[in-house]
């Protein structure tokens, strides 16, 4: 863990109990009884929308003989769920959401394990969510291997009028890797790595032609995709940039990002699979997850 990237001047007093945390966006805080529930976290697991983390502790709880699920009393912004060592809390949908999700989520471990950096970095951090492939089919896995931006630089932030702070857009490759090695042989699941594009936008920053603004043409948006593709990029989603680099800020060595293409951004910008295909697309990146999680927490 790098502590020297820790706000210890805010944290450590929480600690002291000089001051309490305030996770305001979750409607909870470190005074809550309801986080001595939580002090044996071993996961975090991230998703775009709240219905997601629900199905998704329902079936943790399920693979560990039905264990107690437990849930935060505010979701009018994120949905937060508790069971058996993991933690599954939504980050809505972008770098500006997921972002708020993130810092007070790693506030949340720096507390729940007491400032200890070698229990906090024994946390494996995960987003799943759903993708547009670059030059994959929809249904294809990708477990990223770096997250950049639309320009394949990685993220940063504008620090005023005195320049911008860069972050460090790598994914650790023995965890990507490992992912990938639980998922092998398995019929009708295709997982790869690759490098990942975050959008600060939908529709105007992936290229798209069918927003309600248009800035590119069909010639300057087939030049970016297939730029991104030759330099390693093969999926696109809004999050991955920003959720790398604050992990890395912070040092951790066990995070990863799991999104299933829902098409191939190549060949278009509208998801036209079938609502069958889109539900099995969904489930995919989640399968993926559960079957390393499996195999490292449970021991399967």
């Amino acid at each position: 863990m790098r502590t020297e990237n820790i706000n210890h001047e805010f944290l450590d007093g929480v600690l002291d109990g000089s001051h309490a945390d305030v996770y305001y966006h979750f409607g909870a805080s470190s005074e809550d009884p309801i986080l001595e529930d939580l002090r044996d976290v071993r996961a975090v697991i991230m998703a775009g929308s709240g219905g997601r983390i629900k199905e998704f502790a329902e079936h943790w709880s399920e693979l560990n003989g039905g264990s107690k699920i437990v849930a935060f009393p505010k979701e009018d912004r994120f949905v937060t769920r508790y069971t058996a060592g993991v933690l599954f809390a939504s980050h809505g949908m972008g770098m500006p959401s997921a972002s708020i999700a993130l810092q007070e989520l790693m506030r949340m471990v720096f507390f729940l394990k007491r400032g200890d950096l070698e229990g906090m970095d024994e946390v494996f951090w995960a987003r799943v969510g759903t993708s547009g492939g670059v030059g994959l089919p929809g249904g294809t896995v990708v477990v990223s291997s770096e997250g950049v931006m639309a320009d394949l630089k990685p993220y940063r932030l504008l620090q005023g009028g005195t320049g911008e702070y860069w972050f460090d857009g790598n994914f650790p490759a023995d965890v990507y890797n490992a992912i990938i090695a639980a998922n092998e042989g398995i019929d009708d699941l295709s997982v790869v790595s690759g490098k990942t594009v975050a959008g600060n936008e939908f529709f105007l920053e992936q290229f798209r032609l069918d927003g309600a603004i248009r800035l590119e043409t069909v010639e300057s948006k087939m030049d970016w995709l297939r730029w991104l593709h030759d330099n390693g990029v093969r999926n696109i989603e809004m999050e991955g940039a920003m959720l790398a680099g604050y992990l890395n800020h912070w040092g951790f060595s066990k995070f990863a990002m799991i999104c299933c293409t829902l098409l191939n951004r190549l060949e278009g910008d509208q998801v036209t699979a079938s609502p069958e295909q889109l539900h099995k697309f969904s489930e995919d990146s989640g399968v993926v997850l559960f079957n390393y999680l499996k195999s490292t927490l449970l021991g399967a």
